[in-house]
């Protein structure tokens, strides 16, 4: 529990120095949950570093080669996982350490307020000027007193527990950050045996964007448009031949270059088949999002329908 002065002295100490602003109670839970969470995480990096270890006895090959160098200076033998795991051990035991130290800075604080409060009221029951003069002396004497015992406290924890901190916990962690990388393969990708060359490309999400990478959003949409030509059949509608609009109520298959030996009845068709395409991709498009092959179907058609017709609606 964490050290409290009671009130004669606790305004006494208001005379003599600051009285150190830590809680060592919120300090103890801080360790504890630290040794919490290092409990629960060393048997899950124990498993990923057998697991991973295992693989490397299977699969062979360039991949594998590249996964065990990856390993070698992230895994839990003598890389990264294991400088966090030493670095969790060690974060508990210094943040007690530090609460040791604000205790034992209050508790001599304390002492030192509670004999100042008790001396300056029997210097004050003498009254006069020789009273109030020696407990003015005896005030500045404990101000001194305490001055030096909170100087001596924040020595012991900048010199001892703050380097302790450093090169235990911080630097470990900080280095573990700056170094973490993805394990890579032959042309950059990540390194997983079974693909070919030993790799599987990947494909980076991020934020939708015509000219960059689709966002997963983008990739349900795709899908979904993709199940819905597949649920129609095919591209290009059932058959080979000029493409034609199917029951999802977009234009699929080729689109004619010319409208040369159509009937005007045909024309007709073709012209109200690509209008009404048009107008319902652009309303999946706002509905799913943006998709860079959808868009470029929406601007073909379109083109088509200038190029045949004259105009585009």
């Amino acid at each position: 529990m964490g050290v409290i002065l009671p009130p004669a002295a606790a305004s006494m100490m208001a005379m003599l120095g600051p009285w150190p602003n830590i809680d060592e109670d919120d300090m103890g839970r801080e360790s504890a949950a630290v040794r919490t969470a290092h409990t629960t995480a060393l048997p899950a990096a124990a498993q990923v570093d057998a697991g991973v270890q295992g693989v490397g006895q299977v699969h062979k090959g360039e991949s594998a080669t590249h996964l065990q160098s990856f390993w070698d200076q992230h895994g839990g033998q003598n890389g990264h996982l294991a400088q966090a795991d030493a670095a969790l051990r060690s974060m508990p035991r210094v943040i007690d350490g530090g609460a040791s130290v604000v205790s034992a800075v209050k508790v001599a604080a304390g002492t030192q307020a509670v004999f100042a409060a008790v001396d300056v009221a029997k210097l004050l029951a003498f009254g006069g000027a020789v009273g109030a003069t020696y407990a003015t002396a005896r005030v500045l004497a404990g101000r001194k007193a305490v001055g030096g015992i909170l100087r001596q406290g924040a020595e012991g924890t900048g010199k001892v527990l703050a380097p302790l901190m450093r090169s235990k916990v911080t630097e470990p962690m900080r280095r573990v950050l700056d170094t973490m990388k993805l394990p890579r393969g032959p042309m950059g990708s990540p390194a997983l045996a079974g693909g070919p060359r030993g790799v599987v490309p990947m494909r980076p999400a991020g934020l939708r964007n015509p000219s960059g990478p689709r966002s997963v959003r983008d990739g349900i949409a795709q899908m979904g448009r993709r199940n819905n030509r597949g649920n129609s059949g095919g591209r290009g509608g059932g058959g080979g031949g000029r493409g034609r609009r199917d029951e999802t109520g977009k234009f699929h298959g080729a689109i004619p270059q010319s409208t040369r030996g159509m009937s005007e009845a045909e024309k007709k068709k073709l012209k109200d088949d690509l209008e009404k395409s048009i107008a319902k991709r652009k309303a999946e498009e706002q509905r799913l999002g943006y998709e860079v092959g959808h868009a470029e179907r929406i601007q073909r058609e379109e083109g088509a329908l200038r190029r045949l017709f004259g105009r585009n609606k």
